[in-house]
Formats: C-alpha cells, structure tokens, sequence
C-alpha cells in the first residue's frame, strides 16, 4: 500500500497500547501511522459546533470596531 503523505511503502504493525493491540499500517518512509480508527475520523463530515466559541476573523468589521487610533 502506498502512503497518501509521502507515496513511501506502508507495512502493518501491531501497536500495543494500554492492554490492547491494534492493526496499523507505518509508513517505512515518513513514519505515518493509519488504524482503522484514523480512517474513520478522517472520513466523518467536519460541522460545525454551534455552542463553541470562534475566533473573530482578522480582516473582519469585528476587530474595527474596538481599535483605537493614536494621534
């Protein structure tokens, strides 16, 4: 299989953490690690979080409003 960052050779590996093995493929190249639990995420729809707090956008009207001017 060939890896989707660096088109390098992925190999399967069993990683042991916390108890439990898990089947992935590493890339020999890069070092990227996939499970079957990174496929899904990475396959979810990103939405949006309506009770999260964002972050204004710099060039929006938001960061104008509350700028002082020196003179």
């Amino acid at each position: 299989m060939q890896c989707a960052r660096c088109a390098g050779l992925r190999v399967p590996e069993i990683i042991y953490e916390g108890g439990s093995r898990v089947l992935a493929l590493r890339c020999i190249h890069c070092g990227d690690v996939i499970d079957r639990v990174i496929v899904l995420n990475r396959q979810r729809d990103r939405l949006p979080h309506h009770n999260r707090a964002r972050t204004p956008i710099y060039g929006s009207g938001q960061w104008n409003k509350n700028k002082r001017t020196l003179v």
